[in-house]
């Protein structure tokens, strides 16, 4: 038999929840007199249950703070490219051919692919190794008119990609954490709903048989979905 959580959806849940917990309020004495499991203290940690998915944070609030961070993280880094391109013009314009030189042409080529594949890790590392660089090379770059608050625009951007990156990565991190007691708490609830249909053969056998129908799939999706419920009848 399909278990009963299968047969809803996520969004179901708190509804399914809300119809089995009246229902079982209404059927209570029959319960007890099946089982003592199903006694004041079964019915306490329900209505507990059932509170704790009341208080879940919006999901979908964190993915939408996720989204809008991330995107101030790639405007942020955008920001770069055209520090990037004033650099290198002033390093072309040297007549320097070591292979330091060259190495440099390079990690500005790899900035510019961790701007675009949104490597940000990789980004704050190149703008450390190009401000190394430019700090030891100041003198002769400003000789050929290479402004040197650059060096500070790059320090400025990288400080504040850092500082974005921790928001981020503690954003997502609350994400995690409030994904994992949502499914915690949706699997602790499911159990005792579970519980209570498990039970509605055995305790609707004997007397008030009919009652069991109100506990059946098909009569919960057409009590929590009433509207769609019509329409297929019709």
């Amino acid at each position: 038999m399909t278990r009963l959580k299968y047969q809803f959806t996520l969004d179901d849940m708190p509804l399914v929840a809300e119809y089995i917990y009246q229902t079982y309020q209404r059927d209570h004495d029959d319960f007890e007199h099946y089982s003592s499991d199903f006694n004041q203290e079964f019915e306490e940690a329900l209505e507990e249950r059932i509170n704790a998915i009341r208080e879940l944070p919006d999901l979908d609030l964190f993915d939408r703070k996720v989204a809008e961070k991330q995107k101030k993280l790639l405007i942020m880094t955008g920001h770069l490219r055209p520090l990037l391109n004033i650099t290198e013009m002033y390093l072309r314009s040297s007549n320097d051919v070591s292979k330091e030189h060259d190495d440099e042409y390079g990690n500005i080529s790899l900035l510019r692919d961790g701007i675009s594949e949104k490597r940000f890790w990789e980004v704050q590392s190149g703008i450390s190794r190009l401000i190394r660089y430019i700090n030891q090379h100041l003198p002769e770059l400003t000789e050929r008119g290479f402004p040197a608050r650059i060096v500070d625009d790059f320090r400025l951007l990288s400080e504040n990609l850092q500082r974005m990156e921790v928001d981020l990565a503690e954003t997502i991190h609350e994400k995690e954490v409030s994904t994992n007691e949502s499914v915690r708490a949706e699997n602790d609830l499911w159990e005792a709903l579970e519980d209570i249909w498990n039970a509605c053969p055995e305790v609707f056998a004997k007397v008030h048989p009919e009652k069991a129908r109100d506990y059946l799939p098909e009569e919960i999706k057409r009590h929590i979905h009433p509207r769609s419920s019509r329409k297929i009848i019709q």
